[in-house]
């Protein structure tokens, strides 16, 4: 059987949308602000490009979707969580960078203020694409933005953010967790060094080491160069800012608890901030697949994956007509990535929900 060119360039046509999706990686439960998971999000309101990272597609936090006006179904809560319950986490995409650390965040004031309640130090994502994560049972009750911040091992240096918007019962008198790290977002002089895991300079009261950090657990902050690596208008702790700095004394923070990933280690980590990485120059990417669902995730028959959903169709479009489909997608990405960058961080969020 021969296949012709417009068969091979309609399948490579097909691929390039597809990759344009699912490049690097994305919070897909909870459903993040505009995402393409989330049955309830219109078509013109689609992030087609949620995997991409801050500057170059948003701004800090959440890639400036706080900003956007309110009543729109789509930015409802998305789940209700009991405080003090274990909730599960789902990410999709195929591209790990060879893992990295990552955080998870809360805020009750409309991103103003963050608290960290656990850290990923080493193997995020690239351990498992379903992530547990405790929730603290001193969270208030009330809607909440519950975020993913993830800084990838390989490639160029980057920060992600996803933010979904949640709902508290059963909840307790308040968090006190740390403020989240933040580098690579032009928003402070923080910058990660490739091929180094981060070790958090505050990592908060729950800690989860994997990858190359699953038998040492360092404790010292490494992998970052700067200081004060924190968010605008926040202040991180003072004696834990700097990948130079010493632990904070026992007394003076309490201990985490530190959980350990089953993966192996695949190499020494390198916790100096000035050290040469030993990654090789160009990184394979790790295709990251779960068949987990979670149960509190709603089962939707509507909610499919962009990429599938390009497939699936691509028999009944011809190449014109999908030359279209990819142009809509990219010109409504650019539609809202201009959108986004008109507001400003602290602008009223009032009645989102």
């Amino acid at each position: 059987m021969f296949t012709s060119h417009r068969t091979l360039a309609l399948s490579a046509l097909i691929a390039a949308c597809a990759s344009s999706v699912n490049a690097h990686m994305q919070m897909s439960w909870p459903y993040p602000l505009h995402s393409t998971f989330n049955p309830k999000t219109p078509e013109d309101a689609k992030d087609y490009s949620m995997t991409s990272p801050l500057i170059t597609d948003g701004v800090y936090p959440c890639k400036g979707f706080i900003n956007n006006p309110s009543g729109s179904p789509y930015m409802d809560s998305v789940v209700t969580w009991k405080a003090g319950q274990t909730v599960n986490v789902t990410m999709a995409g195929t591209a790990t960078h060879r893992g990295g650390s990552c955080q998870f965040s809360m805020s009750y004031d409309q991103g103003a203020t963050w608290n960290v309640i656990q850290s990923y130090i080493g193997g995020c994502m690239t351990d498992s694409a379903t992530i547990d994560v405790a929730l603290p049972s001193e969270a208030p009750s009330g809607e909440a933005l519950f975020a993913w911040t993830w800084f990838n091992n390989a490639g160029n240096r980057e920060m992600y953010m996803n933010c979904a918007a949640v709902t508290v019962t059963n909840g307790g008198s308040g968090l006190s967790g740390p403020t989240p790290f933040v580098a690579n977002a032009n928003v402070n002089e923080c910058k990660t060094i490739e091929g180094v895991d981060v070790v958090f300079p505050n990592p908060g009261a729950v800690i989860h080491y994997g990858g190359s950090y699953t038998s040492s657990r360092p404790t010292t902050p490494a992998g970052f160069s700067g200081s004060n690596c924190v968010g605008p208008g926040a202040s991180a702790l003072p004696d834990k800012t700097a990948a130079s700095s010493a632990a904070v004394p026992s007394s003076e923070a309490p201990s985490p608890t530190v959980q350990t990933s089953t993966a192996a280690a695949t190499s020494s980590p390198v916790v100096n901030e000035h050290a040469v990485s030993t990654s090789e120059a160009s990184a394979t990417t790790t295709a990251v697949t779960s068949d987990v669902v979670p149960t509190d995730r709603p089962v939707s028959t509507t909610a499919t994956a962009t990429a599938s959903a390009i497939t699936s169709t691509s028999t009944s479009l011809n190449g014109k007509t999908l030359v279209k489909v990819c142009r809509r997608k990219s010109k409504r990405s650019l539609e809202i990535r201009r959108s986004r960058m008109v507001g400003s961080h602290g602008n009223s969020w009032a009645g989102v929900w």
